[in-house]
């Protein structure tokens, strides 16, 4: 695709937009346009993220420095009131620094591999044979989402394994099976593909699960929508059990006394390692052996090699540590003020955590960069705002949403008891960035018609940037949720797909050079005009009805077996 020169393409906009709808302000949407295309600092942002700060790990020292540097920056920017608001101890603080995986026999070789976060450090270089003893026979076993399932896994593997394991490497995942991709691993959503996904059939409308037992009706092609139903706290719930079922895996991974946990990811071809953690942050679980995760292909020559009886030998060196065992989360917090509104609040933000494999680039310094530009060129704009603009960078994110989730509760209302503060009733709206790098194409509705003449309105300007499209659907696993659980106008923004899910979301090669600073441009334009209307439009965003609270939270899976489900 050929593109204007920045400048030419600025000017150009201008003779497009005039046939935009009355109720947007043409005169400040095109200053904003010149701000985003012709003095951007979006991509200085994202550089020093991802390439000087690097990855960022929640309660790490690193995520820590990255928080420090987003406060300091934006005062630098006039933006005074920018601040770090801790929500309380994440818990363990865990930092790596290098890594080295070696076969040494059969034959001398280096493997790819990445450490698994919160894992232990080798404290030099450890030799020892290998050992295949997965967990799962199958790495695409549907049953591994089940607790009750993997609860009686668990203590199978404790029977069919004690004694066995001591002093060796174990190989705990089962081989990867490989196809040849089908698709593009790097696609710009299409008319067709954008079509389809406006006319798709809401979820949130659905009968879709039922309480206290989920049970999903869902067609075998609707599986993607699975999250979309489930109510976040069901999910962190979800997943707080799995990580205390996990626990007594670390636990007797520890008694046995193994060397090492080699372990890889069911996605990933030609070097791309996706890692995230094994054991947990809290300081309550036990802290597992070390733990590294091999690139698929490299992990399944060793188990070739094994089921051949010819014997493997790895060298195993992992530099990690724990700075910290009671760390506190931080979320950065910054205003500009709002005038004769100013008690009403419209907010944008996206998480300033990552994971540790790679960089953080697309997941999530490319949000960042670009919530951090449309908030400048607010202030540079020195536009008159008649809410005051809120923006949260949120901590904690891939950990369960710990910092929106806190935030949430703190200013605005208990999810589970529907307990609501009085800053529920002024909050007008919440705009969250966090799927990748791609331009952003339109937003998610959450299934509230009510704002699709709205944000037609807003996205007109931007029509011939390819921003034009309202999905009725919810978006998972993001931020915004925490805003949606206590029945507060939250969306998020729709992106191009580009490589996010086939490459870089949480893997080794989350890089600056799977970034297009084009769409960071776009996406900043974008939201900052988006911002501006929220703000200065006659009424707050509608919302619908405030959700019921949530019950207790209960087994996530059915089952025939009842009496596991107390012990997950």
């Amino acid at each position: 695709m050929n593109y204007l020169p920045l400048p030419l393409l600025a000017a150009g906009l201008t003779l497009v937009c005039t046939a935009a709808a009355a109720d947007v302000d043409l005169a400040v949407v095109n200053r904003i346009k010149d701000q985003a295309f012709n003095h951007s600092r979006v991509v200085e942002y994202m550089h020093y993220l991802a390439d000087e700060n690097g990855p960022r790990l929640a309660a790490s020292p690193a995520y820590r420095r990255a928080a420090n540097w987003a406060v300091d920056t934006l005062h630098q920017e006039g933006i005074e009131n920018a601040r770090l608001e801790p929500f309380g101890v994440i818990g363990r603080s865990w930092s790596w620094s290098g890594v080295s995986v070696q076969m040494i026999a059969p034959r001398s070789t280096t493997l790819h591999a990445v450490p698994l976060a919160w894992s232990s450090g080798t404290e030099g270089t450890v030799t020892a044979p290998v050992k295949f003893a997965p967990l799962w026979e199958d790495a695409e076993d549907p049953d591994q989402k089940n607790l009750v399932v993997l609860a009686h896994r668990i203590e199978a593997y404790r029977k069919e394994y004690a004694g066995q394991l001591g002093g060796q490497i174990v190989m705990l995942s089962a081989r990867r099976p490989f196809e040849l991709p089908s698709t593009p691993p790097t696609q710009r959503w299409s008319d067709d593909d954008l079509a389809d996904m406006q006319s798709a059939r809401d979820p949130l409308l659905s009968d879709a699960y039922e309480w206290p037992l989920l049970k999903y009706s869902l067609d075998e092609e609707q599986q993607w929508l699975e999250y979309e139903v489930v109510p976040e706290e069901i999910q962190v719930d979800y997943s707080n059990r799995k990580r205390r079922l996990m626990d007594r895996l670390v636990r007797f991974l520890n008694d046995e006394q193994v060397a090492a946990v080699a372990m890889t990811d069911r996605r990933g071809d030609g070097g791309v390692i996706f890692a995230e953690n094994f054991g947990s942050h809290l300081a309550s679980t036990a802290i597992p052996p070390p733990a590294v995760q091999l690139m698929p292909e490299h992990y399944n020559r060793l188990v070739r090699l094994l089921e051949r009886d010819v014997p493997v030998t790895l060298s195993v060196n992992v530099e990690a540590t724990f700075p910290e065992q009671n760390a506190e989360g931080a979320n950065v917090i910054a205003e500009l003020p709002g005038k004769g509104k100013r008690r009403e609040v419209v907010m944008m933000g996206a998480h300033l955590d990552s994971w540790h494999a790679g960089t953080g680039a697309t997941d999530n310094a490319a949000g960042v960069a670009v919530v951090m530009e449309a908030m400048r060129i607010l202030h540079t704009l020195d536009l008159d705002l008649d809410r005051t603009v809120r923006l949260g960078l949120w901590d904690g994110e891939e950990i369960g949403h710990l910092g929106s989730r806190a935030y949430v509760r703190e200013h605005f209302g208990d999810p589970v008891s529907m307990t609501l503060k009085p800053e529920h009733e002024t909050f007008s709206v919440y705009f969250n960035i966090d799927t990748g790098s791609g331009r952003t194409r339109g937003l998610l509705t959450q299934a509230n018609d009510m704002v699709k003449p709205i944000f037609a309105e807003q996205m007109q300007p931007f029509e011939e940037l390819g921003i034009n499209t309202l999905v009725p659907r919810n978006d998972w696993g993001t931020d915004h949720q925490a805003f949606d659980a206590v029945g507060l106008p939250a969306f998020a923004l729709l992106q191009d797909s580009m490589d996010y899910w086939s490459h870089t979301h949480h893997s080794n090669v989350d890089t600056v050079d799977h970034v297009l600073p084009r769409d960071l441009m776009v996406s900043a334009a974008f939201l900052a005009a988006l911002v501006y209307d929220a703000a200065t439009r006659d009424h707050r965003m509608p919302r619908e009805s405030l959700p019921p609270p949530l019950p207790e939270p209960c087994l996530l899976y059915t089952s025939d077996a009842a009496d596991d489900a107390s012990s997950v």
